[in-house]
């Protein structure tokens, strides 16, 4: 099977074409097209970079338990580590955690990176979209960008609409006996403004693994409220949104498979321990259109993010965080001529992270920090045949440690270094780039290249870490004396298309300087009967590729085939890293039998990963069967959706290598049957 697409993915060197939506299977578009700016991204259609989007909006995946991160697996080069179903980090070509920025709601989100088991923080309520910047991003997005990023749009199709439209749905998830209703509900008014509202309410027990087992405290639930106002004219654009998400995790512990905390199967009651926590975002997004040539866009935005982990009583608080995060992006583009085009911004944030003041633990100490960057990103293109794309950025980021407030010094935390007022100051700074070229061949041919710089600066986990970790048997250790992470990429993107054909190939190799991770050093301290886990600094380097293959065999009938290979590893030693994923092949075909009725089935092979880091092991491969029915009725003016998607339909027990609890051999889910109906008006 290995040898199999490894030699196809040779064979598609040779006829290569472009990204299609994985979900949708739409047919691509021109490769000849004139560049389009995206207000949202700050890239055009022609950018080198590697840009995938994938629709959020169909049927047959709305409401996964596994959120947005379900849907996002199907794109070559993106994968997901889980802590079960609820806690889904996403990784980009062998990169995650705080090398992959998420972009919310125009906001860069801070919320989720520095812990494994701390999950992204967002669904699907009210997104349209997802594009994957694959590689380094950090000229546009700042620190943290060296991996990739993941941007979230929302669904702005009120903005359009003189009446009142929306949604209202429920979905049904069998593998967890978990159910979702929601609501979404906007319009626009003669007056130029517009109103748009979100809802949802989530609830999800114990999953069930292929052998029909329940996996304890696997369970979670969340309430979700979004709500946007704003003016809209011909040349300017003001939103106002704000987003409350309420999330109650619980935590499966590592001696699950020796002593469930399974109860019974509909429980969705919370026990400990568990993860409560809030979400406040509030941000403003403005693109105004200055001049013929002059665009502006500005956003501004506040994230409160309350995290509280309870394990041994419901009224103590074992790690309570409370992170606030304020967020600036100004930028300004020239069209300087038909050719020639210019994106001048600036960029910021500060983050003031506290610990609760009757927290039972410390692990990390208070902290503030603060980011400003100033960037430059030029395009120019000839004859509508060569586009080049070129930039720069400069970043300042000083990180402050406190641990002097009077419940960190009586619980006995002290910084790594133990300096005597109790308090480090740590920056960096340093320069970024990117210079990329895209070049239209014939009619129905393109190539991308591109060779790009990124950074990012430790998180405070890797900086200041020392002590016990909540949920986990591990005592974990910082250093204060990190460099930045700097990482340099070289890629390619090759793109065919031809008639129903179309196929893409993209090689690549990221050097990694300072790269950071995290090892068992040997020891287990006797309290607690802790592991002593160090984090340390060594350059590495990664490389591989993902190909995509789409034939529409018919207006009816479409096929698609798509992979992903990645390999990493230390310079020095040329030992493997860890949370690098296996060797994955997707095949997917989808049939419309009749207007409006749309049927698909999928196989998603993942390799045997062969090739372990530190403190990992071998993981067998696996098998997953997908299939599902959906159908559209018109009633009146409004239409009904209804599908039925079957997930893992043979039932298969697997345990994923890039799962959280791989270590622990606790399986991921079994079959899940998904039902959604959903009502457009």
């Amino acid at each position: 099977m290995n040898r199999f697409f490894v030699l196809l993915s040779i064979l598609v060197m040779k006829v290569s074409g472009q990204t299609v939506d994985t979900v949708s299977l739409t047919s691509v578009e021109n490769l000849q097209e004139t560049l389009v700016y995206d207000r949202q991204t700050g890239l055009a259609n022609k950018t080198p970079y590697n840009v995938q989007s994938l629709s959020l909006r169909g049927i047959e995946q709305k409401s996964h338990p596994s959120g947005v991160m379900g849907q996002l697996r199907d794109v070559p080069g993106v994968y997901g580590a889980e802590m079960g179903q609820g806690i889904v980090k996403p990784f980009i070509r062998g990169l995650g955690f705080s090398r992959v920025v998420t972009i919310f709601q125009g906001n860069r989100l801070e919320n989720h990176q520095w812990g494994a088991d701390h999950g992204l923080g967002v669904n699907d309520l009210g997104l349209a979209n997802a594009k994957i910047i694959k590689g380094p991003a950090s000229i546009l997005y700042g620190s943290g960008a060296i991996g990739g990023v993941l941007l979230l749009e929302d669904d702005e199709r009120h903005l359009y609409r003189k009446q009142w439209s929306g949604n209202a749905g429920f979905s049904l998830n069998t593998v967890s006996a978990g159910y979702r209703p929601y609501l979404s509900v906007g319009r626009a008014f003669d007056n130029g403004f517009f109103v748009g509202i979100d809802a949802a309410v989530e609830q999800h027990a114990d999953y069930l693994d292929g052998s029909g087992r329940a996996i304890g405290n696997s369970r979670f639930s969340s309430e979700t409220f979004r709500l946007h106002t704003g003016y809209r004219s011909k040349n300017f654009q003001a939103k106002l949104s704000y987003t409350y998400l309420n999330q109650n995790l619980g935590i499966i512990e590592d001696d699950e498979m020796e002593e469930s905390l399974a109860t019974t199967r509909f429980d969705r009651q919370m026990q400990l321990p568990f993860q409560h926590v809030q979400d406040h975002l509030l941000s403003y997004n403005q693109s105004t259109k200055l001049t013929k040539k002059v665009d502006w866009h500005l956003h501004l935005s506040h994230h409160l993010n309350d995290r509280r982990e309870i394990e041994d009583a419901f009224d103590e608080i074992d790690l309570g965080l409370v992170q606030n995060h304020t967020f600036y992006n100004n930028r300004f583009r020239f069209q300087a001529s038909k050719s020639f085009a210019h994106t001048v911004g600036w960029m910021g944030s500060y983050v003031d992270m506290r610990n609760m003041k009757d927290a039972e633990e410390i692990l990390i100490p208070d902290a503030r920090t603060w980011e400003n960057g100033l960037y430059y990103l030029g395009s120019w293109q000839a004859n509508n045949d060569w586009t080049l794309e070129y930039g720069a950025r400069y970043d300042n980021r000083m990180v402050r440690a406190d641990a002097t407030a009077d419940h960190i010094v009586d619980y006995g935390y002290i910084l790594p270094g133990a300096p005597s007022d109790g308090r480090i100051n740590t920056s960096f700074e340093g320069w970024t780039g990117s210079l990329g070229a895209t070049k239209s061949i014939f009619d129905n041919q393109q190539i991308k290249m591109n060779l790009s710089s990124g950074f990012r600066a430790p998180d405070l986990a890797e900086l200041y870490s020392n002590g016990p970790h909540p949920g986990t048997n591990r005592f974990e250790i910082g250093n204060a004396q990190f460099d930045r992470e700097q990482n340099y990429q070289f890629d390619v993107v090759y793109q065919f298309e031809h008639k129903s054909f179309s196929a893409m190939i993209s090689p690549f190799v990221n050097l990694v300087d300072n790269y950071i991770y995290f090892a068992w050093d040997g020891t287990v301290r006797p309290e607690g009967n802790l592991q002593e886990w160090v984090f340390e600094q060594e350059d590495a380097y990664l490389y591989g590729g993902e190909f995509q293959l789409n034939y529409e065999l018919s207006k009816s009938f479409a096929i698609s085939a798509s992979g992903s290979i990645i390999r990493g590893y230390f310079r020095a030693s040329n030992d493997p890293l860890t949370f690098i994923p296996p060797d994955n092949y997707n095949l997917r075909l989808t049939y419309d039998p009749w207007e409006k009725t749309s049927t698909f089935v999928g196989v998603r092979y993942v390799d045997d990963h062969n090739r372990p880091g530190t403190g990992e092991f071998n993981t067998d491969g696996y098998t997953l069967l997908n299939a599902g029915v959906s159908h559209t009725f018109s009633i009146g003016k409004n239409a009904l959706n209804l599908g039925v998607s079957v997930f893992n339909l043979l039932n298969e027990t697997y345990v994923d290598h890039m799962s959280i609890l791989r270590a622990f051999d606790i399986p991921s889910p079994g079959r899940n049957v998904m039902i959604n109906a959903r009502f457009v008006f």
